[in-house]
């Protein structure tokens, strides 16, 4: 049987401490070292470095036999990141270790194979998930890579947010100066360039996310520090700038950053950015695009995404006191703001920043939004046309950002510096919030994710070394919740 990385570890870390221990046994003792002795022990020291050195070798080779790819390999390899790699440990040495920060930010799923994939931002490799089949179901998922182009593979944070549609992979650009295009049956993959007017005044963050038209013909980027919407043709796979129309605002800033964030498609076919910084809601089509709904200003983090329900949008709060409800049922859209009734358990103040980052709508139908920042979850009631907070989730910061609704009624978020999976029972009566696992301090472990055809959640790592998986139990989940039909495991 085959040592693991993990024995290997500990005994470099063992041999550490005899080595330093007994090099200082003569000051612990107080005795004063003869000649011979400060010679032997000279000797022993020397001896100890080599046995050290000797593990230490062993140990970055094993360490880098256990890498998902070689592209993750940084050199030299440090006990940091060894150290780091301890923490995700797995039943067997499974070979799909990823360090490195910010790889990937977003996952994108395909409908047709049921694929989940990673979208790369210091990636310098294309993250894939895809499911082994045997007699006629999914047994598990297996972790591969594509390789990216050289001249853009060491670019800082390229892509943020993607798309999958008929058999193309579709990643919007951040950094990058191109928007990937990735053909998933052949892995080939194109880089298309931006528009000229672009590399002028090339900017980070330039947009985050997007959304695809209903003729399913083209994809529109959010701008965040863009001045434009970007047009990504994926028929003929150009692009182009579209001009935002804000002739009703005369004191719109289309030069301020993080003006809007996600593209949601409405039912009146049109795509939505959500403000954020910018003054007004983002409203987009095939003949153009122009700002709609009342000017919000330009001081605060308002809204941060959203979801559609029944052909209203409703946009996650950030730093905003109501939940902003754009009706896309009626031309021009119906837009209005909910107020949040805030419960006994939260310890939140009126000025609470970063509050709820992310959402997913419940088997009731109701929306669900995981603390970020705030102590307790929002829940909005689509029916009633209320939103209300519930389940003390604990005071630390920036601790979940989305979440999966999975087979048990229960959606599950994903853990950004939070320690613990937050489960959410959302099936009829008493909503319940359950932590699950223990898991690394690392700050922005995972990011986005999909749930798979073999029923399980996998969570696509930001800084964490692995994906995580999520097996919830395979019938509705009753309250109060078990602590134990749940198994939360590193692939």
């Amino acid at each position: 049987m085959p040592v693991s990385f993990y024995y290997l570890y500990s005994l470099l870390c063992l041999s550490v401490d005899v080595v330093d221990g007994f090099s200082t046994m003569g000051q612990i003792i107080g005795a004063p070292l003869k000649e011979d002795e400060a010679v032997s022990q000279s000797s022993l020291k020397k001896k100890g470095k080599k046995r050290q050195n000797e593990k230490w070798s062993i140990i970055k080779d094993h360490f880098q036999n256990l890498l998902l790819d070689e592209s993750f390999l940084q050199l030299p390899v440090r006990s940091t990141t060894v150290n780091a790699a301890m923490q995700y440990t797995t039943e067997a040495d499974t070979p799909h270790l990823m360090p490195g920060t910010h790889k990937h930010l977003g996952g994108a799923y395909d409908p047709e194979t049921g694929s989940i994939f990673g979208v790369p931002a210091n990636s310098k490799c294309i993250l894939c998930l895809q499911p082994v089949w045997q007699y006629g179901s999914v047994t598990h998922y297996q972790p591969s890579v594509i390789s990216l182009p050289p001249e853009i593979a060491d670019q800082k944070m390229k892509w943020l947010r993607g798309i999958v549609h008929n058999g193309y992979l579709w990643a919007i650009p951040s950094w990058a100066s191109a928007v990937l295009c990735v053909n998933l049956a052949t892995h080939q993959v194109e880089l298309l360039p931006l528009p000229e007017e672009v590399h002028e005044q090339q900017n980070p963050w330039q947009w985050h996310g997007g959304g695809m038209n209903p003729t399913k013909t083209a994809i529109y980027c959010i701008p965040s520090n863009a001045n434009h919407v970007l047009k990504v043709d994926i028929i003929t796979k150009m692009t182009s700038l579209v001009d935002i129309d804000t002739t009703a605002y005369p004191e719109m800033d289309l030069s301020i950053p993080n003006k809007w964030y996600g593209g949601i498609a409405g039912k009146d076919g049109c795509i939505y950015g959500i403000p954020y910084r910018a003054g007004a809601i983002l409203q987009i089509d095939d003949h153009g695009a122009r700002c709609v709904g009342p000017f919000y200003g330009h001081n605060r983090y308002n809204w941060h995404g959203g979801i559609c329900v029944d052909g209203s949008i409703y946009a996650h709060p950030s730093h905003a006191n109501t939940v902003l409800v754009i009706d896309t049922n009626v031309s021009p859209p119906h837009i209005k703001e909910l107020p949040i009734q805030v419960h006994d358990d939260s310890i939140d103040i009126t000025s609470q920043t970063y509050k709820w980052l992310g959402g997913a709508v419940g088997v009731d139908g109701n929306i669900y939004h995981p603390a970020c920042d705030a102590s307790v979850v929002l829940k909005i009631d689509v029916k009633k046309q209320t939103c209300s907070t519930f389940g003390f989730a604990g005071e630390t910061r920036n601790k979940w950002q989305g979440g999966l609704l999975a087979r048990d009624g229960c959606i599950y978020c994903i853990p950004a510096n939070g320690q613990h999976v937050l489960r959410i029972h959302t099936a009829q009566g008493r909503n319940e919030v359950q932590l699950l696992g223990d898991l690394p301090a690392h700050k922005d472990k995972w990011q986005g994710g999909s749930v798979g055809k073999d029923g399980c959640l996998y969570f696509i790592p930001e800084n964490g070394y692995r994906v995580l998986k999520i097996t919830p139990p395979e019938s509705m989940a009753l309250t109060p919740l078990r602590e134990d039909d749940v198994r939360i495991e590193f692939v």
